[in-house]
C-alpha cells in the first residue's frame, strides 16, 4: 500500500512539474522567441568578429608566403563576403545583424562585406566593412556573388558596386597572389587548429585563449605548413572563404595522415616551418613557445606526450620553437 502511494504520490509531482514547466513556455512564449533570436545573433556576431581577427593575420602570412605555395595559389582581393544562405535555416534571420547601421530592408539579401584585410587591395581601394555589394563587374550579385567573385579572380579584377548608407560607390581593384587555402573560425569548444589540404580552421575556443596576434599567426603558420607539405587538397578560391558559416568543417584526410609513426614528425615540421612562415609576416617569433607552455596549465599530462602519443610534448615542441626564434633572429640582425 505505502509503495502504491508512493507511486501515486511521485506521479502527481511529476505531472504537476510538466505543467509548470509547459505554463511556463507558452505563457512566455515571445519572451522564448527573442532569446532564440538573441542567441543566433551572438553566434553570427561572434563568427564574423572571429573572421575579421583572423583575416587580418592569415592575409599577411598567405601573401608573404605565397611562393611556397606552387601551384596553389590564387587571385586575391582581400575580401571575404557573406551572404543569408551561409547560413543554417535557424541563423538565417540573424543575418540582419551583419548590416548594424548599414542595413536596408531592400537589400537585406544581398551579400555584405564580413572583412576586408588589412593592407590588401581591397582596402587600399577604399572597400569597407559592412558594405553591401549591389554588384560585380555590372552584374547583380544576389544569390550570385559566389560565381561573380570566382569569374573576378580569374581575370584578375573587378569593379564593385556597393551600398553604404544611402550613398551608391563603385570601386575597381585589382587582385594578388596569395596561397589558396582559407582561415576560418569552427565552433568548438577546445583550443585548437586543423587544416585539411584545402582550408585552415581554427576555433573559436582558441581564439579565446591565444594571448597574442603572434600565437595566432603562429598557429596559422602551423596549419599552412600542413597544407604545403603534408595534407592533399585543393586549393580554395576567396570567393570560397565562408566568414559567417557555422556548418563548413574540416574534410576528412587520408587514413595515413593519422598514423602514430607518420604524425610526430609530421608536427615537429609543421612547428618549425609555421613559426618560419608567420615571422615572414612580421611576427614576434618567441611567442610560438608560450602558446604551448599555456597549454600545458589546462592539460598537465601534454607536458612531455600527448594521447597516443600523435604529437609530441608540449615541453619539447616549446624548446625546438624557442631554438628557431632565437636563430631567426639572430639571422635577421
Amino acid at each position: 500500500m505505502k509503495s502504491f502511494l508512493f507511486l501515486i504520490f511521485s506521479f502527481t509531482i511529476i505531472s504537476c512539474s510538466s505543467k509548470t514547466i509547459n505554463d511556463y513556455t507558452k505563457d512566455n512564449l515571445d519572451f522564448y522567441k527573442e532569446e532564440i533570436e538573441k542567441q543566433g545573433n551572438i553566434v553570427v556576431s561572434s563568427m564574423a568578429s572571429a573572421s575579421k581577427h583572423l583575416h587580418d593575420i592569415a592575409w599577411k602570412i598567405l601573401y608573404k608566403n605565397s611562393k611556397l605555395c606552387g601551384e596553389n595559389t590564387i587571385t586575391a582581393f582581400g575580401i571575404m563576403v557573406g551572404e543569408r544562405n551561409d547560413l543554417p535555416s535557424n541563423l538565417k534571420t540573424s543575418y540582419s545583424i551583419l548590416f548594424e547601421d548599414n542595413f536596408n530592408k531592400k537589400f537585406n539579401n544581398f551579400p555584405i562585406v564580413v572583412s576586408v584585410a588589412q593592407s590588401s587591395p581591397a582596402e587600399k581601394r577604399g572597400i569597407k566593412e559592412k558594405d553591401i555589394i549591389i554588384s560585380v563587374d555590372g552584374n547583380e550579385t544576389r544569390d550570385r556573388i559566389r560565381n561573380l567573385l570566382s569569374k573576378a579572380s580569374y581575370k584578375g579584377s573587378l569593379t564593385l558596386k556597393v551600398l553604404r548608407g544611402n550613398e551608391e560607390l563603385e570601386m575597381e581593384v585589382s587582385g594578388t597572389r596569395i596561397c589558396g587555402y582559407s582561415v576560418q573560425p569552427l565552433i568548438s569548444p577546445f583550443p585548437t587548429a586543423y587544416a585539411d589540404g584545402s582550408k585552415i580552421f581554427v576555433t573559436l575556443a582558441a581564439l579565446d585563449f591565444i594571448k597574442d596576434d603572434s600565437e595566432l599567426a603562429f598557429l596559422i603558420g602551423h596549419e599552412l605548413a600542413h597544407n604545403i607539405l603534408h595534407f592533399q587538397g585543393e586549393k580554395v578560391g576567396e570567393e570560397n572563404f565562408l566568414p559567417i558559416s557555422v556548418e563548413d568543417k574540416p574534410k576528412i584526410r587520408r587514413i595515413g595522415d593519422i598514423f602514430i609513426w607518420e604524425s610526430q614528425s609530421k608536427e615537429t615540421e609543421a612547428d618549425l616551418k609555421g613559426i618560419e612562415y608567420s615571422y615572414r609576416a612580421g611576427y614576434d617569433p618567441y611567442s610560438a613557445a608560450n602558446y604551448f607552455r599555456r597549454l600545458s596549465t589546462y592539460m598537465p599530462e601534454l607536458i612531455e606526450g600527448s594521447v597516443f602519443n600523435i604529437h609530441p610534448g608540449n615541453a619539447k615542441r616549446a624548446y625546438n620553437l624557442d631554438k628557431v626564434a632565437k636563430r631567426l633572429k639572430k639571422n635577421n640582425n
